[in-house]
């Protein structure tokens, strides 16, 4: 009997022990799988990235509303407009943009080149354009300018203030004009950057 008393308690104790093995594996982590995730979430993150950045830029577009800018653009012309050109530098003499003329909200956005940019000194005689005492080299063939407007005598821009043309200038309301006059950085939304559709 004694030896079926030790028998049993020798079988509850194999089962207890059996039961509370420390020395079980534990489940292998796959690496893989978990480098494989890691680098689909930061591509993707990277794609996002990218696209809002795409937006951000030349996402802004803005319909070219008449033919002051004929040959360049013609009427109706959809434009995208790089919004972040002149978050880091200023407007330069060529450059086309497209602001709001008169810091008028309810305007909407006109394009015209750049001619004049702070502290240059513009007038227009004989049809031509003179900027800082030398002739204008212009990028295209325009037509002699017939009326001058307010540049018929020397202008010195100051402190941002930015004098623009239409590339048709005989058919453009622009900065020869009161209704138009000199561009302010903050009333400008870009720097024109293509025809849409390409």
């Amino acid at each position: 009997m004694f030896k079926a008393i030790v028998r049993n308690f020798r079988s509850i104790f194999h089962k207890r022990n059996s039961s509370l093995n420390f020395n079980r594996r534990r489940k292998k982590i796959n690496l893989d799988k978990i480098r494989y995730i890691l680098v689909f979430v930061l591509e993707l993150a990277v794609a996002i990235s990218l696209a809002y950045g795409c937006v951000m830029a030349f996402g802004k577009q803005v319909e070219c509303s008449n033919t002051s800018m004929e040959p360049t653009y013609q009427a109706s012309d959809i434009l995208l407009v790089n919004t972040i050109a002149y978050k880091f530098s200023s407007p330069s003499t060529g450059d086309i943009i497209a602001f709001k003329p008169k810091s008028n909200v309810n305007a909407s956005y006109s394009v015209k080149r750049v001619i004049g940019v702070p502290g240059d000194t513009i007038y227009i005689s004989n049809g031509r354009i003179y900027l800082n005492g030398e002739l204008y080299k212009e990028k295209i063939d325009v037509e002699r300018i017939e009326n001058p407007g307010i540049a018929a005598s020397e202008i010195t821009l100051l402190e941002d203030q930015y004098f623009v043309l239409g590339d048709n200038r005989n058919s453009s309301e622009d900065s020869r004009y009161e209704s138009v006059g000199f561009v302010a950085s903050e009333d400008i939304l870009g720097k024109v950057w293509v025809k849409y559709p390409f």
